[in-house]
């Protein structure tokens, strides 16, 4: 929240933003809110190829549709990324640590001419890099039989469902990935927000299996587990693009012409990911390769964790110049 560093910046102590979405984003979003915001006017076709400074050609469903619309209207989210980016331009050199690593994102952490953007990630737990039963839960939760559940099932073989902690899903969207989930015929856990009358969602649903909840996105990286991406909003359309054509460690469901994404279409994404075929195998080659070059990255001497000694050191030092 912008508001951290103004306070920051009025009692004259340093701040840096931590950026906990891919880099990517962070510059698409940067230059929507600066000097080339007119690259986002008049970009109602679907096949409009839009070309931003030192970024591959990229397409309207690529972006969060926010880009497109007047800010004013957009919701707060939104206008507070744009409060952010407006305070980092006005500052003399920025500084952005960001939640990937140099491996996974090399040109986007250098693509932005006034902001340092540096790659810390990915922030998980050290106990991880050496062992991948490490397991936290952010929230208590009364029931653990989810564990059990867990630990009768061959590895890797339970789908994870998760949305985020603000996205809402309609209850035809969620019909779908219901019957999509049946029709691949796989265990799975599905992690649904309660409602806003405070009923849990998932009471509503009687589908067998069914259990009780990035940046998901670098801890899936890390732990070599491939994604169907069904991109709701913000950062998530741009994540979808990255993980099926750039990264290509998962794929992007097609939404239909009536804007539906089909059952039938969660059906095919999910075999792909988890089945026998080539394209998952190939997908399953990428999540190890770029699993282990998170972990390197995290390690001792790994690019992250000298960025980050870099950084600490620097404030310790009072060299910083914010």
């Amino acid at each position: 929240m912008e508001w951290v560093g103004l306070v920051a910046k009025k009692i004259n102590i340093p701040s840096t933003l931590f950026w906990i979405q891919p880099a990517t984003v962070f510059d698409v979003y940067y230059y929507r809110f600066t000097d080339y915001s007119d690259y986002f006017k008049n970009c109602d076709a679907k096949d409009k190829i839009i070309e931003l400074p030192g970024m591959p050609p990229l397409s309207p469903i690529d972006f969060p549709t926010f880009v497109f619309d007047d800010v004013e209207s957009s919701n707060w989210a939104v206008k507070s990324i744009k409060r952010q980016i407006e305070m980092l331009s006005s500052e003399e050199n920025p500084r952005v640590l960001v939640n990937t690593f140099e491996a996974l994102e090399f040109d986007a952490l250098r693509i932005l001419k006034h902001v340092t953007m540096v790659g810390i990630g990915p922030s998980i737990p050290s106990t991880f890099l050496d062992d991948n039963t490490f397991r936290a839960d952010m929230i208590e939760i009364s029931s653990k039989n989810y564990i059990n559940w867990l630990n009768s099932k061959d590895k890797g073989s339970v789908i994870y469902i998760a949305f985020g902690s603000y996205s809402e899903i309609s209850s035809q969207l969620m019909e779908e990935i219901g019957h999509g989930l049946l029709k691949c015929g796989r265990p799975f856990l599905w992690v649904i927000r309660e409602g806003q009358d405070g009923d849990k969602m998932e009471d509503k649903l009687s589908w067998k299996d069914e259990l009780e909840k990035q940046g998901k996105i670098v801890k899936s990286i890390a732990s070599k587990v491939p994604i169907v991406a069904c991109p709701l909003w913000n950062d998530q359309v741009c994540n979808a693009k990255l993980i099926q054509d750039v990264w290509k460690n998962g794929v992007r469901v097609n939404v239909s012409e009536g804007g539906v994404v089909e059952r039938d279409e969660f059906n095919r994404c999910i075999t792909i990911v988890m089945g026998d075929g080539e394209e998952g195998e190939e997908l399953r080659r990428n999540v190890k390769k770029w699993s282990y070059l998170a972990k390197e990255a995290m390690k001792e001497n790994g690019t992250s964790s000298v960025n980050l000694k870099d950084f600490a050191n620097e404030i310790l030092l009072g060299h910083n110049e914010y």
